[in-house]
């Protein structure tokens, strides 16, 4: 198989994200790549949102959930959910935690109660949306959580979507009418413009953060595991669920792999290493593969992660991007257009899909997408759809 060339890119605001199973090193992975891209002179950022932070192991240095300066030219933070949702969610927390203490509830528990489900993973992103925006760094590198809390903040802004341009125009109409009828005759508070406002903006940012992270020219998202059949279906799996919500996927880390000087005792670890790899090779040939071996010592602090990310990249620059996908693609056939969604390692029996409404709804496995069309195509209903070789081919008329 041919060696996969990296495409190097103009300067500009990279991130770098990093998912894989509990277990699989991918905070040391981020944390070396983070110090990698810092001592080839550029300004990064390394941002944790897994709740079980592990940076501050890592690097040997407390961080903390504010930016702060590591070493030359490298920044970290470690995301508290609490200081995020009060930097972003502050008027709609406000109007939530006052509603449910208008009912009798204690101060504590309606504050509790306020931070509704998708809070932490929207206020995580809002954090990536702000630090883009503002252009100070050259290199975001994002240590997410276990694969399944990943795909929840990366699914979060699609499923908002459907709130926001379904249901959210109705609950504003309907308050608007029921606001001055209850107000005399009721103690609930009923949301205001203000909170309806703050609601749009956050959707607006979402959608920002959103474009932010399916721009391949801007995103990569690199899978970590380990060579075991557990964490290579798991891994599997992810790299399929990330294209069906239209996330660039460029590379693949294989870590803690036994070296062949191990001896004589690890011979039978080594040969079950040795056939999940060339599986991994098969199944993840349009990924750019790094393998990593295991660790003689813990990879913590700066100068044993400076040498696991040499060891990691080597002649390659983390900056670049690896692979170009192209998770939808949309092929004009006569009159109507076929769109093509990548999703390598689904089945037929594990997929659903209906249209309801007129949108096409997409069900693997646990997750849920309702298929938004571009703005061009919009008009456009679909027809039909069917699973060949690997894409799912929808018809739209």
């Amino acid at each position: 198989m041919a060696e996969k060339k990296s495409t190097p890119i103009g300067k500009g605001t990279r991130i770098i994200l990093f998912t894989g199973k509990g277990g699989v090193g991918k905070t040391s992975v981020a944390a070396s790549t983070a110090l990698l891209l810092s001592r080839k002179g550029l300004r990064t950022l390394i941002i944790s949102t897994d709740p079980a932070h592990s940076l501050s192991d890592a690097y040997g240095i407390e961080i903390g959930p504010y930016v702060k300066q590591i070493s030359d030219n490298l920044f970290a933070q470690e995301i508290s959910v609490i200081e995020a949702i009060n930097e972003h969610w502050e008027n709609l927390k406000g109007y939530l935690t006052g509603l449910f203490s208008s009912q009798g509830l204690d101060p504590v528990s309606s504050e509790e109660i306020a931070t509704l489900p998708g809070f932490d993973e929207a206020s995580e992103l809002l954090y990536v949306d702000d630090y883009f925006k503002e252009g100070k760094y050259d290199a975001i590198v994002m240590d997410s959580a276990p694969t399944g809390e990943s795909l929840k903040l990366l699914s979060f802004p699609e499923a908002m979507s459907w709130y926001m341009e379904k249901l959210f125009p109705i609950s504003r109409t309907t308050a608007k009418i029921v606001r001055p009828i209850m107000k005399p005759f009721s103690s609930i508070p009923l949301p205001d413009d203000s909170i309806f406002r703050s609601m749009e903006n956050l959707y607006q940012s979402l959608k920002e953060v959103r474009g932010i992270l399916t721009d391949e020219r801007i995103t990569s998202i690199r899978l970590v595991c380990t060579p075991d059949r557990m964490s290579m279906n798991e891994t599997r799996r992810a790299y399929t669920y990330l294209l069906l919500y239209g996330y660039p996927v460029d590379a693949l880390v294989v870590n803690k792999i036994f070296a062949e000087n191990t001896g004589e005792f690890f011979h039978g670890w080594r040969k079950s290493q040795e056939e999940i790899l060339k599986e991994i090779s098969d199944s993840f040939q349009e990924l750019k593969i790094f393998r990593l071996n295991l660790s003689r010592e813990e990879p913590t602090g700066l100068e044993r992660l400076a040498r696991m990310g040499k060891d990691l990249y080597g002649a390659d620059d983390p900056y670049s991007v690896y692979q170009h996908s192209i998770p939808v693609s949309y092929e004009k056939k006569g009159d109507k257009v076929v769109a093509k969604i990548r999703l390598p390692f689904a089945s037929k029996d594990r997929l659903n899909l209906y249209n309801k409404g007129g949108e096409l709804v997409i069900e693997l496995d646990n997750w849920r997408r309702v298929f938004y069309l571009p703005q061009t195509l919009a008009d456009r209903k679909p027809s039909s759809a069917e699973f060949i070789n690997g894409y799912l081919h929808i018809e739209l008329i």
